[in-house]
């Protein structure tokens, strides 16, 4: 039987933003079992980036349980926050603005946490397959979601 990673319990969210309330995120209750792969689409202010927030350890729900593996993340402090981020999820980030001073630096994605990074950075000639050398150079200024769209 598969054991469950991810279990949130009427999660909500809300910003005050002033006078206004922002909510974000209302009652919800999701499940993921070790090796189900999941897909989150929604329009544009549907919460997606919300609740990737808090599936990521980088925000708290206002309200409801977030259950990683078990452990009730509302009890963990920031540095229990911080090590369940290094060694327990993976980000991919849609922006890649910040590619084009990031990638000489880069240790390769599949490196496990602690891993080394290499003794100089990788030289362009590695770039192209991930077609970073188009990208390193792109300055754009357009929205996170047109932004993952770009080619």
């Amino acid at each position: 039987m598969p054991r469950t990673l991810i279990r949130l319990e009427g999660v909500t969210r809300t910003y005050h933003l002033g006078d206004v309330d922002v909510h974000a995120l209302a009652g919800v209750d999701l499940r993921v079992e070790e090796g189900e792969f999941l897909a989150l689409m929604g329009a544009s202010g549907s919460g997606k980036s919300t609740l990737m927030n808090i599936l990521g350890c980088l925000d708290r729900p206002t309200s409801g349980r977030y259950l990683f593996e078990g452990v009730d993340v509302a009890d963990r402090t920031e540095p229990e926050l911080a090590r369940i981020r290094s060694e327990r999820i993976g980000f991919v980030f849609q922006s890649f603005n910040l590619l084009a001073r990031s990638i000489p630096t880069t240790v390769p994605p599949a490196a496990p946490s602690g891993a080394r990074a290499p003794a100089r950075p990788w030289p362009r000639s590695a770039w192209p397959r991930a077609s970073a050398t188009r990208r390193a150079s792109s300055r754009g200024a357009s929205s996170s979601g047109s932004r993952s769209r770009a080619r």
